[in-house]
């Protein structure tokens, strides 16, 4: 019995592509018969497909093709499956498909625990077991400052706080230069910058957005009162304080 041949028209039509005739560039005349019989052919093999395609929707029913190809399919799909490798564990026969899960299956056997708590030293055969177990560590503040005696949940933390006891400040401005021992206080001065105050005080390094704010600021370090009550003598740094205290004191 003759087998039909079913080729998919899409491999047909890429062939079709590729095909190279050696008379192309000598006999135009040939070149296009030969194209023609070839567009017979793929015309012949689609319509067939598609006939067959029509058929199996309306009826229900596999055409030859479409079962000769399904058994195809089944055979590859059988054929993969037995060819499959598994790797077995020699201690109690269980088969794994990939070298990592019987690795950690054979930890069971060997009692081997390689992922250890680091607060604790209790030790766990799988990663998800140390995670779930380190959960009952948090909220505990085991590291201790021994100059204050001051707790932290975690060494990195500690080692922070030790720069207050130091006097070390490897936190530093890049807009003034001045230094700070936790990061946390550098951020808070950054934002002194972000608020565009250009006016700082050379003494204690305030930030003022006016000229004039800084020069009655420097007053403070100074001790200058250039403002004195006519009635009492007393003297204030700003006109401001003056005129409170006339109010407050002179006016009755």
């Amino acid at each position: 019995m003759s087998t039909l041949d079913c080729t998919p028209t899409q491999s047909i039509l890429k062939k079709k592509k590729t095909i190279n005739h050696p008379f192309k560039d000598e006999d135009p005349t040939q070149y296009l018969m030969a194209l023609k019989e070839e567009r017979e052919v793929l015309n012949e093999t689609e319509e067939k497909y598609q006939y067959e395609t029509l058929h199996d929707f309306i009826t229900g029913e596999k055409s030859f093709c479409s079962l000769q190809s399904k058994k195809t399919s089944t055979q590859k799909r059988a054929q993969k499956k037995r060819t499959r490798s598994y790797l077995t564990c020699f201690h109690c026969g269980k088969t794994f498909k990939q070298q990592e899960s019987l690795n950690k299956h054979m930890r069971f056997h060997t009692g081997e625990k390689p992922n250890t708590c680091f607060r604790c030293g209790q030790s766990f055969s799988e990663k998800e077991h140390l995670k779930v177990h380190m959960k009952t560590h948090y909220g505990e503040k085991d590291f201790s400052c021994y100059r204050c005696g001051k707790t932290f949940s975690q060494s990195g933390n500690i080692k922070l706080h030790m720069n207050i006891h130091t006097g070390e400040k490897p936190f530093t401005c890049k807009d003034c230069g001045k230094g700070f021992n936790q990061k946390g206080s550098l951020n808070y001065h950054i934002k002194v910058h972000t608020r565009k105050k250009p006016f700082i005080c050379p003494l204690c390094r305030k930030f003022f957005k006016r000229e004039q704010n800084l020069k009655v600021h420097m007053k403070v370090h100074t001790e200058e009162k250039p403002f004195t009550c006519p009635q009492c003598e007393k003297s204030f740094r700003q006109k401001q304080y003056l005129n409170a205290h006339m109010r407050r004191i002179h006016t009755g």
